[in-house]
């Protein structure tokens, strides 16, 4: 069966992976998985790339953040809402109007995909992060992801691709612990990916990743699934300054204080 453009869009939603604080296994956040209605979430992209809906689809991912985010348990602490943008979405009018929309404990950190980023993309995001997001760098080690895109951007997370973190040869760990020990000597939090087992989360927390993701933690599930996690205490509460007071987000306490939504 084949939908329009729009029935797959109302029938697509998000679900959610945890990230957790690898020293404590501490749940400090989650990043935002699309799950399209018919066909894989890179068959969808690619639709919306040759139409060029970018701003209806931007929309509709901005108003399902916002909304799944409002089933998140209150808490004291900071909560970590990482979400996937194309460079073709960062623009101030598809992002900025939702900064507002975000329960007050949620600090949103927009994930750069693999891509170039035009002049005018690198600033949106310059002035996203002035306002209140953080940013983080996605699969690092591949494509696009590189040493001059850290110094562009001033990103508060570098998220390591899974094939880096799932290495066997023995040069090609010690390479991937030399990048990665060199990126943690800076102010950027960096986060593991593709956790599947306990040798994983082992080589994780050796190389200095302060956090991770992957299906040892938990798979991606819908937001309701994901808060009674929380709720229960199946997913830990989190220990988010753990992690800040080493390597996290510069000015935490000032976003939670006031937004910048102007």
């Amino acid at each position: 069966m084949s939908y329009s453009f729009e029935e797959s869009l109302s029938g697509s939603c998000l679900h959610w992976q945890p990230i957790v604080d690898l020293k404590t296994g501490r749940t400090v956040g989650a990043e935002a998985l699309f799950r399209p209605l018919a066909g894989t979430p890179v068959e969808m992209l690619i639709q919306i790339e040759r139409t060029g809906e970018w701003e209806e689809f931007t929309r509709w991912e901005m108003e399902q953040v916002a909304s799944d985010l409002s089933e998140i348990p209150p808490g004291e602490e900071p909560f970590l809402a990482f979400f996937n943008l194309s460079p073709r979405q960062c623009m101030s009018s598809f992002l900025f109007p939702w900064l507002s929309r975000f329960p007050s404990r949620i600090v949103p950190v927009i994930e750069v995909l693999e891509e170039s980023l035009e002049p005018s993309e690198l600033s949106v995001l310059v002035e996203a992060k002035r306002r209140g997001f953080g940013i983080a760098i996605d699969d690092f080690g591949t494509g696009h992801s590189n040493i001059s895109r850290l110094l562009d951007l001033s990103v508060d997370f570098v998220k390591i691709d899974r094939k880096l973190i799932q290495a066997t040869d023995r040069n090609d760990r010690n390479l991937v612990e030399g990048v990665v020990r060199a990126i943690g000597r800076t102010e950027i939090s960096i986060l593991g990916e593709g956790l599947e087992t306990e040798a994983h989360v082992h080589f994780a927390g050796k190389i200095g990743c302060a956090s991770g993701q992957g299906w040892f933690y938990g798979k991606p599930v819908p937001i309701e699934e994901f808060s009674r996690g929380l709720t229960r205490g199946k997913l830990k509460k989190n220990a988010l300054f753990g992690i800040v007071s080493e390597n996290g987000i510069n000015g935490i306490h000032n976003y939670q204080a006031g937004r910048k939504t102007d």
